[in-house]
């Protein structure tokens, strides 16, 4: 790396949000600062204040969603777990609003900062970060000004995205011609799993770089405790931490699948949740026929969390299966980090991919309560060996973010010009 490139990074969620948007980005910041770059971040004031390790600036503008107007505003706190409130569904004009609710609520605050801040200084280039996509509308004007921009995906834009579709066709429409308006003026795209990259090459032309989420090795204990008071050493523990489902995921199959594993194991395992739930999910932890398998800890501090992950048999992780293809949460990759074996639900997905690479653990289909329990109870009766280090080394942070100074080497060297 040269390590002398000016960047800016515009996120609209940025440490010290809990949210794991926020985890991505504050590697980025760390890992490129560490080796000479030059980062400035551009976010919202949602995301809380102060300085983040890593930046030489931090710029935080105003966003309606801490507003007095916003009603809803709480839901940050308790979908990144720094609220023990439940958190509710996306507000009906999320389906209004195309791409996103933030081109009302961030855009307006943040286009006028960036174009402030290109005036200032110069930047080598601009690396913008979505969900929400609207924040690549900052990227696209800064690239007519001749600023090399990379999109980075962290979602699908319209490719399996992280929301119900669109009630009106002439919304699917818009929203399929806005992304491709942005995308394919991207000097650069990257994508965080291989089907959202595949996607992008089939459907908009566009070569995208493969960089997934990680873990920061920083965060990872020298010599795991594997004793934890919130688990019966007595029995085999599946642990969840984080919140559950946010797009309409029904956690149905996998209590079902609980239920038929612990008539025929013997209460022989025991499950606990610790994380972020919605009001109906507290609720269906709860069920009496339950109580004897399953626990809600309730929400962590993320220390804490870290540590029950690295004390816990198994590791379970919950997607969307068949529907979201592309889907290999930031969660993942702190569980390869806590080096204990993951029962993926969801076989699948990009999740159950990359834990198959890495001899991480097993999947199970997410929607078949049979195949959950059979899962469940082939893990209690031989347990799944611990990952090796080595398939997990790729994942790490400092890893990642050297291919990303590439990508930023690589747009930065080509000759800026405007208004494409």
């Amino acid at each position: 790396m040269s390590g002398k490139r000016s960047v800016l990074l515009v996120a609209q969620i940025a440490p010290p949000s809990s949210l794991v948007a926020a985890r991505r980005v504050a590697a980025q910041c760390k890992y490129l600062g560490r080796a000479g770059y030059d980062v400035t971040v551009l976010t919202s004031a949602a995301s809380g204040e102060g300085e983040i390790e890593g930046a030489s600036a931090v710029v935080r503008t105003n966003d309606l969603l801490t507003s007095g107007l916003n009603w809803r505003r709480g839901q940050l706190a308790a979908l990144g777990g720094d609220s023990r409130d439940t958190y509710k569904p996306p507000s009906r004009l999320a389906s209004v609003v195309v791409p996103d609710l933030s081109l009302g609520t961030w855009l307006p605050f943040a286009l006028p900062a960036a174009r402030r801040l290109a005036r200032e200084r110069r930047f080598d280039c601009v690396l913008t970060t979505s969900p929400p996509p609207s924040t690549h509308l900052v990227g696209l004007a800064l690239r007519r000004r001749g600023i090399p921009w990379i999109a980075e995906l962290r979602d699908g834009w319209t490719f399996e995205p992280p929301h119900p579709p669109w009630p009106l066709r002439v919304q699917h429409a818009a929203d399929r011609a806005l992304e491709r308006r942005a995308l394919t003026r991207a000097d650069a795209v990257v994508a965080v799993t291989a089907p959202i990259a595949a996607d992008a090459q089939r459907r908009l032309g566009v070569d995208a770089e493969l960089i997934t989420n990680g873990y920061d090795p920083d965060e990872v204990a020298s010599a795991p405790d594997r004793v934890d008071p919130l688990l019966d050493s007595k029995r085999h523990s599946f642990v969840h931490t984080g919140r559950l489902s946010l797009s309409g995921v029904s956690l149905r199959p996998l209590l079902d699948g609980l239920r038929l594993a612990s008539v025929e194991s013997d209460d022989r395992f025991e499950v606990v949740f610790a994380g972020s739930v919605t009001e109906e999910e507290r609720l269906q932890l709860a069920a009496p026929d339950l109580a004897e398998t399953v626990r809600f800890a309730g929400w962590l501090e993320r220390e804490r969390a870290l540590a029950l992950q690295r004390a816990a048999d198994t590791l379970l992780l919950v997607t969307e299966g068949a529907g979201r293809r592309s889907v290999a949460t930031g969660k993942l990759f702190e569980y390869l980090a806590a080096g204990r074996p993951i029962l993926v639900l969801g076989d699948q997905t990009e999740a159950a991919r990359i834990v198959a690479e890495a001899v991480a653990g097993i999947a199970a289909p997410a929607d078949d309560p049979r195949a959950i329990a059979e899962a469940v109870r082939s893990a209690v009766v031989e347990p799944l060996a611990a990952p090796a280090a080595e398939g997990r080394r790729d994942y790490a942070y400092p890893v990642l973010v050297e291919r990303l100074a590439g990508v930023i080497e690589r747009v930065s060297a080509r000759p800026a010009a405007a208004g494409r």
